[in-house]
């Protein structure tokens, strides 16, 4: 959202088209890489600044604008969107990871069903325990669990409900580390996996196995004091296969593979 907003007031700033379209141009670049594995930075990007191509000479910010005015108003009401088309699926005791304002936003809006969420501790930041706070001041009942623990609780579980950073091409999806495991764990349990997240996620990208998409951090998040002869890594994300998840859940319903392969396709060129 912050992304959509910047390029909007830049585009409605009052220097000339050409200036402006150069600052788009610039800022929308460094936006668009500054989180390799989230999608809906540079999805904005493209969708935002391909509105001026349809201007004179490719230099119409006041096209910009408008692009970003139309994207805010379907931004804010996508999760209310996802939450009517997940509602039927989202009941009894749900599982989920990291945290994720569409999924806090869904889990709300379904509260009256849900009778438990087990929320995992999402190390090595934590913030499972911020998601957990979020859910308890809408009324809805939370158990924190540590990560490690979560194959024991998913017996229990009508469903594992996550967000995503992206949506791949094929359906694979890109999510906080630790999201790959408790798919397979799901699978395994015989466990239903929905993800929840706009269209904006989908990218035209397929996995490579380049993991600078996973976004590497510091090692002193997981060793705060280094350990001699101890190597520490700290991915952020990891890729689930599309083949673990049951449904993408979105503002325009319930995803297939095919269904996102044939969004991705659109994107191709823009994003």
């Amino acid at each position: 959202r912050e992304t959509m907003e910047l390029l909007h007031d830049i585009a409605s700033s009052s220097s000339s088209p050409e200036e402006t379209m150069r600052q788009l141009r610039d800022v929308g670049q460094q936006l668009a890489q500054s989180r390799p594995a989230m999608a809906a930075l540079a999805g904005a990007v493209g969708r935002i600044l391909s509105a001026g191509r349809e201007g004179d000479e490719g230099n119409d910010p006041a096209a910009i604008a408008r692009r970003a005015e139309q994207m805010l108003r379907e931004y804010d009401t996508a999760s209310d969107r996802i939450a009517g088309h997940a509602r039927p699926l989202l009941h009894g005791t749900l599982m989920t990871h990291s945290i994720s304002g569409t999924v806090v936003d869904v889990l709300t809006a379904c509260r009256d069903q849900i009778e438990r969420v087990i929320a995992l501790e999402g190390r090595p930041r934590y913030e499972g325990r911020a998601l957990a706070k979020a859910l308890v001041k809408q009324g809805i009942a939370v158990t924190l669990i540590t990560d490690a623990q979560a194959d024991i609780f998913l017996p229990q579980c009508h469903a594992l409900v996550t967000g995503a950073d992206t949506v791949l091409a094929n359906g694979d999806v890109l999510n906080k580390a630790g999201t790959a495991l408790l798919a397979w764990a799901a699978r395994g349990h015989r466990v239903p996996f929905y993800v929840l997240c706009e269209t904006l996620k989908i990218s035209p990208r397929l996995w490579t196995g380049d993991t600078s998409l996973l976004e590497e951090k510091e090692p002193e998040e997981v060793l705060p004091d280094a350990i001699d002869g101890v190597t520490v890594r700290n991915f952020y994300f990891d890729r689930t296969p599309a083949r673990l998840v049951t449904g993408v859940i979105t503002e325009q319903g319930t995803l297939g593979r095919a269904d996102i392969k044939r969004l991705a396709s659109s994107l191709k060129g823009i994003v």
